[in-house]
């Protein structure tokens, strides 16, 4: 385990610098979006901190995304995320969580099979 995670610390610094860049914005949102969807399914929103391998990974998918599809997406990507953490709040139901991550995606212009299936096939991890 602890190797596995410092490879993914060695692939977050490998990632492209300017992927890295949106890496803390999207964390911090992401981090808000599973802690509301925690709330929501009545445990404890503290448990969506990340770890070092979830960090990895994810700045894998994000470089990965911006390879793909430039930057402009990756940044429209990231900026969907924060939007959707004041709609995440007004969420009562953990199934709705499901349509919020569907419009994030389809406002960014990502699509299921384009995107998000080779990214999560080459990081492990989705975004």
């Amino acid at each position: 385990m602890v190797i596995k995670a410092a490879a993914l610390l060695v692939g977050l610094f490998a990632t492209s610098a300017s992927a890295q860049d949106l890496l803390p914005r999207y964390e911090a949102a992401q981090v808000a979006l599973d802690g509301r969807m925690l709330s929501v399914m009545g445990s404890d929103p503290a448990k969506a901190r990340w770890s070092p391998e979830r960090r990895g990974k994810s700045a894998c998918a994000l470089a990965e995304l911006e390879r793909l599809r430039g930057r402009p997406v990756a940044e429209a990507y990231v900026r969907e995320v924060e939007y959707a953490i004041g709609e995440a709040h007004r969420l009562t139901r953990a199934a709705d969580f499901g349509g919020l991550a569907a419009r994030i995606h389809r406002n960014a212009g990502i699509r299921f099979q384009r995107d998000l299936v080779p990214i999560t096939r080459k990081c492990g991890i989705g975004l």
